[in-house]
């Protein structure tokens, strides 16, 4: 793994927020050119090759947006990674050609800003990446996206087991009061305000009598509760970027049938789902879970 170089594709419109990566099936192309790097023991100075797709905003397209535009492409080089800016058309990502074609002129680019010292060998990259545009040509491109989907998503939801088995290995002490608590869900094809006003409504309730209970947690201060229709789910969409917050897991199967629910119902659905997370992280972490159902029992008395 040492020799491992992580290679991403980020969409950004100038003067906008990014927009992600490659459309499918090149969805994971980073990925695909860095697996090929490291088969082939190819090493570079750095740990990471971000590739910034630069796109103008349609009806946005001011003078410096213009100027800055017209100056790509553009390099970055830090500590452990380089940034490429490029000039970039939605149209690239839907030929093979195309996109080997722009993946060719950043490597160009990264290759002729090379430091002595560098490690970075030039004609053994390029080798590497016609022999894999060439393989790719003949391949089903959207069961290789498959393929590196499922391979992910199983490499992510390992690590967010071992992440949990750690903190229940743990023996942290409970020193920080808890600060915020909130309701996320992951369903296919659901809105944002599918649980509104329930989750926001019970969540703040529940925290008010946490805190005026002094109940305290260990290293961190937020709780977030993640619903999905599978446990497993779940378990992939609550990856931790920091440290000050944690998620507890909560499976809601039926959430289509939710809507059907009168409100009472869709509150003690809400209710339970909140229960079943915080009673997770509780477990795991060692909550003081006699605090905890105090809490619970008192806020589900009055709901109606």
């Amino acid at each position: 793994m040492e020799n491992r170089v992580f290679i991403d594709f980020i969409k950004c419109e100038y003067g906008g927020a990014y927009g992600g990566g490659l459309d499918e099936p090149f969805r994971y192309m980073g990925r695909i050119i860095s697996d090929r790097f490291q088969s082939e023991n190819i090493e570079f100075s750095c740990k990471e090759i971000e590739i910034q797709l630069t796109f103008l905003k349609p009806n946005e397209k001011s003078e410096t947006d213009i100027n800055f535009y017209s100056k790509l492409p553009n390099y970055y080089r830090g500590k452990n990674m380089i940034r490429v800016s490029v000039p970039f058309s939605t149209e690239q990502e839907k030929d093979l050609s195309s996109l080997f074609q722009l993946i060719y002129k950043v490597f160009d680019i990264i290759a002729s800003k090379k430091k002595k010292g560098d490690v970075y060998d030039k004609e053994k990259i390029e080798s590497s990446l016609l022999k894999l545009e060439e393989e790719l040509k003949s391949a089903d491109l959207w069961e290789l996206n498959q393929k590196y989907e499922n391979l992910l998503r199983q490499k992510t939801i390992e690590r967010v087991k071992k992440e949990r088995e750690t903190r229940e290995q743990a023996n942290n002490e409970g020193k920080r009061l808890i600060y915020d608590l909130r309701l996320y869900y992951r369903f296919d094809n659901i809105g944002n305000l599918y649980f509104a006003p329930y989750d926001n409504r019970l969540c703040d309730r529940i925290l008010e009598k946490l805190r005026q209970r002094k109940f305290k947690l260990p290293g961190y201060s937020h709780l977030y509760v993640q619903v999905s229709d599978t446990f497993e789910n779940a378990l992939y969409h609550s990856v931790r970027a920091e440290n000050w917050f944690v998620y507890g897991l909560a499976v809601l199967e039926n959430y289509i049938d939710y809507e059907t629910k009168s409100e009472a119902e869709k509150q003690k659905i809400i209710f339970g789902l909140i229960k079943e997370g915080l009673h997770d992280i509780a477990k795991i972490d060692k909550l003081d879970v006699n605090v905890l159902n105090e809490v619970l029992d008192e806020v589900e008395k009055r709901i109606k």
